[in-house]
């Protein structure tokens, strides 16, 4: 039976390892291999992973120093044995059918290159869902397209076939903010990948999973998705499109982690005047309203 390596990063994450170890364990198929990747933790985080190696030998620890995640994924890269690697970070968790869905779609669409996982995500506080506010309404279908315009593919819910990462297909060190949409894009670009029909994937949302650098992640943003633009065998209304998209997203990010609204409002009639057609861009700031106010009014009615 085909065998599964699963990267997890691990950064300072005593809190949180022990519940993502704790959903491999409880896998309905045993074919996995976790790769622990202490990434020059100053807590507790080895003593945790070591714990679970002692129980289970399909854990492993690999300790280093800090180097980024994306140095610590190629360190689990380089170290693993299975046929397929996934990417699981030290804060989400897994369904107990994810390895078995995962080996499923393999086995039985042999041309499929790239398995992923829609993501439940929910409050680390309350432990309450929390509903996806961006989407992108205009989606083609075809994977790599749509995460030019759209960042939607979670990489905790990724797998992909061990023989795509070769040496030139690892994740870049020298950016900090990105990274996932970066390696994304490069594994998608001339690949098949196909979704799973059930998510698979518990995304943790809290305070320490969101970038509050602003700069840096419009910075990022902007030089990762320059490079990727670049493309020539990108069709021009999706070009056009994700250019749209990359200023809306420069604008929420200005909103919503730099609070700065002027900054936003630039943003977004860029956004506008790049892709004037582009429903997202009036659609999406509705959207976001309307959950708002959904949430404001939900958590009245829980207080009165």
């Amino acid at each position: 039976m085909s065998l599964i390596s699963i990267i997890i990063p691990a950064y300072n994450a005593e809190r949180f390892l022990r519940e993502t170890c704790r959903s491999l364990l409880a896998q309905t198929c045993p074919h996995w291999e976790a790769l622990i990747i202490d990434d020059g933790s100053q807590d507790a985080t080895a003593d945790v992973a070591r714990a679970f190696c002692a129980q289970d030998g399909r854990f492993h620890l690999i300790s280093q120093a800090n180097a980024g995640v994306s140095a610590a994924r190629n360190a689990g890269i380089d170290a693993a044995h299975g046929d397929f690697i996934a990417f699981l970070d030290a804060d989400d968790m897994w369904e107990p059918s994810a390895v078995a869905q995962f080996l499923d779609m393999f086995t039985s669409c042999p041309e499929v290159d790239i398995v992923w996982s829609d993501a439940i995500r929910f409050d680390s506080v309350t432990g309450k869902t929390r509903p996806v506010i961006w989407k992108n309404y205009l989606a083609t279908g075809d994977p790599w397209l749509d995460m030019l315009i759209h960042h939607y593919i979670p990489i905790s819910g990724v797998c992909c076939r061990a023989s795509l990462l070769t040496p030139d297909m690892r994740w870049r060190t020298d950016i900090t903010h990105g990274e996932d949409r970066d390696f994304l894009l490069r594994i998608l670009r001339n690949h098949t990948a196909r979704k799973l029909a059930i998510p698979i994937l518990h995304s943790r949302e809290h305070a320490a999973s969101a970038s509050h650098n602003a700069q840096a992640a419009l910075q990022g943003e902007q030089a990762v998705m320059r490079e990727h633009l670049a493309d020539v065998g990108i069709p021009r209304r999706i070009r056009r499109r994700a250019w749209s998209a990359l200023a809306f997203r420069c604008a929420v990010i200005s909103a919503f982690v730099a609070h700065d609204p002027l900054a936003a409002m630039r943003w977004y009639a860029l956004a506008v005047f790049r892709d004037p057609l582009n429903i997202n861009n009036y659609l999406l700031p509705l959207r976001k309203a309307f959950l708002s106010l959904t949430h404001r009014q939900h958590a009245q009615n829980s207080s009165i």
